[in-house]
């Protein structure tokens, strides 16, 4: 049984540290347009992956990419905790006393 952890994003329409992740994010998204919606996955380990949840939004009169939220995705509780350090989050409460 798989854990996830589904973390909100602070600067949504920020895509350059998601980049480094996904060089080529932009020819995978495509050409924004209205109600589009991608989820790109990033497998870290066999049993680890991140899933990049995008949405399209009007900004002016441009159609561009969002990611608003990240699904961490991991077998046990010490995949989903290196995960989470990846992205700067600590344990939520209810599970912090299981991080070794």
């Amino acid at each position: 049984m798989a854990m996830r952890y589904i973390l909100r994003r602070n600067k949504p329409e920020d895509l350059s540290s998601i980049k480094k992740d996904i060089p080529n994010l932009e020819s995978q998204l495509e050409k924004a347009g209205d109600g589009y919606k991608r989820n790109l996955e990033l497998s870290v380990t066999n049993m680890e992956r991140i899933n990049y949840q995008f949405q399209t939004r009007k900004s002016g009169t441009e159609w561009i990419w969002i990611c608003p939220s990240v699904e961490l995705v991991a077998e046990n509780e010490t995949g989903l905790f290196s995960l989470m350090e990846k992205f700067s989050v600590a344990p939520p409460a209810h599970l912090a006393h299981l991080k070794k």
